[in-house]
């Protein structure tokens, strides 16, 4: 099941027990926004691709004691919402959470207008925000729970595709933030990163564990407590990232270690400094913009 019908499902579910929660959507085509708008059809508001006057509505109804979810794909709800997302749920603190869909070259079929490689810079930076990442049905399910307890402006950035299950070391605990795959991370390369990028990372490390280990960090901001711990303990660390190179995973990772007053040998894996007009689907976009396996297997490599 795709990750927006999973997460939409668990609003559904909490729509049963809690009247005060409203959805607005900018999109028809999720088969389980269908079942939502059938079932709660006074909570549902299709607002049309208007996505800047869903965020004013969201925080209307927000203000009203109102807990809100607005849905929309991911370029135009991040980069065309930006000046709503500060000043609604952002300067008011109000608990809205957009749901993000589409995320990176997610919709590589229709070009660059709709490629969404900065809206992770752009909403981690609005003070106050809570940003997730899921790379698994695990991590929808996790997250949601958490979401629809937050009384704050929450970001969750989905998947067009359906990703596969991760066998982590332990279950998901979303107040944790993070998960560890395989075994200790001591004196090993970590391979960092979150959504579709873990899934990658993980094939590098199964190509060497013995050297390599390997973090799904679904919660970036605020960033995971004991994740700076944990990290001290590793040789270097590689972080990947369907984004652009400014303000992406790396960014956030380095900030909050640079805090904590560790300072690591960090490599950044992102796209490149361009926009991207070629055509082809998302892995090939990904192979020839320096997100290759091969790519990511010798830079890993040449940390060990």
């Amino acid at each position: 099941m795709a990750q927006r019908d999973i997460f939409i499902k668990e609003v559904t579910k909490a729509l049963e027990k809690q009247s005060n929660i409203f959805f607005l959507s900018a999109d028809f085509g999720a088969p389980a926004l269908d079942e939502l708008r059938s079932k709660f059809p006074n909570n549902f508001l299709h607002c049309g691709i208007s996505e800047q006057a869903m965020i004013d509505m969201a925080s209307g109804l927000a203000l009203e004691g109102n807990k809100v979810f607005v849905y929309a794909m991911s370029p135009f709800l991040s980069l065309r919402c930006i000046e709503q997302a500060k000043c609604g749920p952002g300067l008011m603190d109000l608990p809205i959470c957009f749901i993000s869909v589409g995320i990176g070259l997610g919709y590589a079929d229709s070009g660059p207008t709709h490629y969404s490689t900065e809206d992770y810079a752009c909403l981690r930076s609005i003070i106050g925000s809570k940003v997730y990442t899921p790379a698994t049905s695990e991590d929808v399910k996790a997250i949601a729970s958490e979401i629809i307890k937050n009384t704050s402006f929450s970001y969750i950035r989905l998947d067009r595709e359906q990703l596969p299950d991760i066998n982590h070391s332990s279950p998901v605990n979303a107040e944790k933030g993070y998960a560890l795959i395989g075994d200790k991370l001591d004196g090993k390369v970590v391979l960092i990163s979150h959504g579709k990028m873990v899934h990658r990372c993980l094939e590098i490390y199964n190509l060497d564990k013995n050297n390599f280990s390997c973090i799904n960090i679904f919660r970036s901001k605020p960033f995971p407590k004991n994740l700076a711990d944990e990290l001290s303990k590793c040789k270097a660390i590689l972080v990947v990232d369907e984004q652009g190179p400014s303000g992406n995973l790396s960014s956030c990772v380095f900030e909050n270690l640079s805090l904590n007053n560790f300072y690591p040998k960090i490599v950044n894996k992102s796209l490149p400094e361009k926009y991207i007009f070629e055509n082809g689907g998302r892995e090939h976009l990904l192979n020839i913009n320096g997100l290759s396996k091969k790519d990511l297997l010798n830079t890993a490599k040449k940390l060990i």
